[in-house]
């Protein structure tokens, strides 16, 4: 496997491919209408990634409801996210001061080249974005909004995505070099009102424990921390 696939196992799928911080670890993932997989299934797909030649396997994050299988199969955890959520029937949050060098606008099909620069500039490699990443983040919902923000090329970018009556921020990325200038915070609050607009009722995004200046961006906004975190498991390929 060279590039990200679905895989079918029986009566259950999968996402899987290389992750991209080492092309010898499998990234595994459920689709967004997959609830949990059996433990057959998953069985079975760890056989199958260990046939293709990994090593190991790194998961999404998973909602605690979606890891049973996984940990009977003797995945353990690797990282644990917050998950904050913003009410939106009660929607105030501070106007940011954007540095009016700044703009906002609509994603074009060129942006997504210069959007992974700002996203590997903005994360660790772990948690960097790769082409496949970012287009199953635009993906995962029915509906979706991705957004730049611009000085002299693409110093942001935000994906928003709707599902029913929930709005989640897919992704958040700023160029480090800009913090500061508002441009998280305004890319957020675009969110946030598109979410109102199609009349969802909360946003949810989720962080790494430790990224504080994020924690505090998502807080000033009007977020809260919610009572369930999100796991992402790991296990070595037998």
């Amino acid at each position: 496997m060279t590039t990200r696939q679905t895989l079918t196992v029986g009566a259950d799928r999968f996402r899987v491919g290389p992750w991209h911080a080492d092309r010898s670890i499998a990234y595994l993932a459920l689709p967004p209408e997959v609830a949990r997989p059996s433990d057959d299934g998953l069985r079975r797909c760890v056989d199958r990634l260990a046939d293709a030649g990994y090593r190991s396997i790194i998961t999404s994050a998973l909602h605690p409801e979606e890891a049973g299988a996984f940990l009977r199969l003797g995945f353990a955890e690797y990282d644990r996210l917050r998950v904050l959520a913003h009410d939106l029937r009660d929607i105030d949050p501070p106007r940011p001061a954007l540095d009016p060098s700044v703009r906002l606008r609509r994603a074009r099909r060129g942006d997504r080249t210069p959007a992974l620069v700002v996203d590997g500039r903005a994360f660790p490699p772990f948690w960097r974005m790769d082409r496949a990443g970012l287009a199953e983040a635009e993906s995962a919902t029915p509906s979706r909004r991705f957004r730049v923000a611009v000085r002299n090329g693409v110093v942001g970018y935000a994906i928003t995505g709707r599902g029913g009556s929930q709005a989640f921020l897919q992704r958040l990325a700023t160029d480090p070099d800009l913090a500061g200038h508002g441009v998280g915070s305004a890319l957020v609050v675009d969110s946030l009102h598109w979410a109102v607009r199609r009349r969802c009722r909360r946003l949810l995004v989720n962080t790494q424990r430790e990224n504080d200046r994020a924690l505090d961006l998502y807080r000033r906004l009007g977020f809260r921390p919610t009572p369930t975190d999100l796991v992402v498991l790991s296990r070595p390929v037998p």
